[in-house]
């Protein structure tokens, strides 16, 4: 029987839960022993409104995993997705005498934390980026350097309180103690994106059936994340309004002949469906139905447009776009956000240097964000700085703190 040293994710979406569990090998790499998936309960929008309904379901969904796999599940990574996050770089800077010491990065990062949050707000990620020596050298390790002044910046997300209490509170329900909670498209970004896609600069954009969220990354790691409120829920809604069909016929509709471009379709078909409210036989022109689709996938890209354009970051997405989620899988979505970008796009992939498995799970997107839980490293990692012994100092007050495993 698997005990707690493995490592368990659970992927909370509108739609669906994804729960995986790996055994972590001696050289660090993971290997899938435990899987399965469930619809979801009590979230809408991406965001928890009946812990009741959801606890309820993850009972179920923990017991039927435990049983068959033989494990025994305690402590899990969970996704969150918060349309409240806010993120906002820190700086610090601090005199050095001859060479940088440990107390030294105590301070800067000290200093560089400090941001006060509302009291409805928390801290949920502290993500290190570089440090600057005399304003002009930066480096990612700044130990025993020489130097007058070292800068440093972190990059700070902040999500609503109740939002993790609420999460911490469900799965406590389901018997479950929370490792970590990880913001949804920072945990995805670990699943599809490489570090040299990230140093060149690229926008992970997550599309799911209640929300999209996207984080662009960049020389420093990662510049900004955010929440859309709407996702593929909002394009079956469109279909079921233009059409007069229920939403269960939108999304058959969506999902069987459905093209995010018009424009790429190669011969014009006719489509047998069903109306809501004249039972007779119908059909539509899979023409009407890719303009109609296509519409609403732009109305999503418009408001990730304004968003980026915003927070001036069209210009570093010097690597274009990596598309993930349930919405993203849909005929030509690369040619859509290609043509209305003017980037490079493409779907996002597993990386598998780190992790390996079914091929069914490591090709199925229903599973990204639940893989991507698993490789989560922290937002700080004791392989670049030395750790002071008594762990009080701010190495080990984040270690007790802030999401990461040390």
């Amino acid at each position: 029987m698997a005990g707690n040293h493995y490592l368990a994710s659970i992927d909370i979406g509108t739609e669906k839960i994804a729960l995986l569990v790996a055994d972590k090998e001696d050289n660090g790499h993971l290997r899938i022993i435990g899987h399965n998936i469930c619809s979801s309960e009590g979230v809408r929008k991406g965001s928890l409104y009946s812990i009741d309904s959801l606890s309820r379901v993850l009972t179920k969904l923990i017991e039927k995993t435990q049983k068959s796999f033989d494990l025994d599940l305690a402590r899990v990574r969970v996704n969150i997705s918060d349309t409240h996050l806010t993120c906002t770089d820190g700086k610090g800077k601090v005199s050095i005498n001859e060479a940088v010491t440990l107390q030294d990065l105590d301070s800067v990062l000290e200093s560089a934390m400090a941001m006060s949050t509302p009291t409805n707000k928390e801290k949920l990620h502290i993500i290190k980026k570089k440090f600057t020596i005399d304003e002009s050298v930066v480096v990612d390790n700044p130990m025993d350097m020489e130097a007058e002044v070292l800068e440093s910046k972190v990059h700070i997300v902040t999500v609503s309180s109740s939002s993790v209490r609420n999460i911490e509170n469900c799965l406590k329900q389901s018997e479950l103690e929370v490792e970590k909670i990880v913001l949804n498209p920072i945990a995805k970004s670990q699943a599809v994106l490489t570090q040299e896609e990230k140093n060149s600069g690229i926008c992970l954009v997550d599309m799911g059936a209640g929300v999209t969220s996207y984080s662009v990354f960049h020389e420093e790691g990662i510049v900004r994340s955010g929440v859309i409120g709407i996702g593929g829920d909002e394009v079956t809604q469109e279909i079921a309004d233009a059409f007069d069909t229920s939403l269960e016929e939108a999304k058959r509709l969506k999902e069987i002949y459905g093209s995010a471009k018009s424009s790429s379709l190669n011969e014009e078909k006719f489509i047998d469906f069903n109306q809501s409210t004249n039972k007779g036989e119908h059909q539509l022109s899979s023409l009407e139905l890719s303009e109609v689709i296509e519409g609403a996938y732009r109305d999503i890209f418009v408001l990730l447009k304004n968003e980026l354009k915003h927070h001036n970051l069209e210009g570093i997405i010097k690597s274009g776009f990596v598309l993930c989620g349930g919405a993203s899988e849909i005929n030509s979505i690369e040619e859509l956000v290609r043509d209305f970008f003017s980037k490079r796009v493409k779907i996002g992939q597993i990386q598998r240097s780190r992790i390996s498995g079914l091929e069914t799970i490591l090709t199925d997107y229903m599973y990204t964000g639940a893989i991507g839980l698993l490789l989560h490293e922290g937002d700080l990692s004791k392989s670049e700085f030395i750790m002071s012994s008594n762990g009080n100092g701010v190495i080990g007050k984040l270690k007790k703190a802030i999401v990461g495993n040390f």
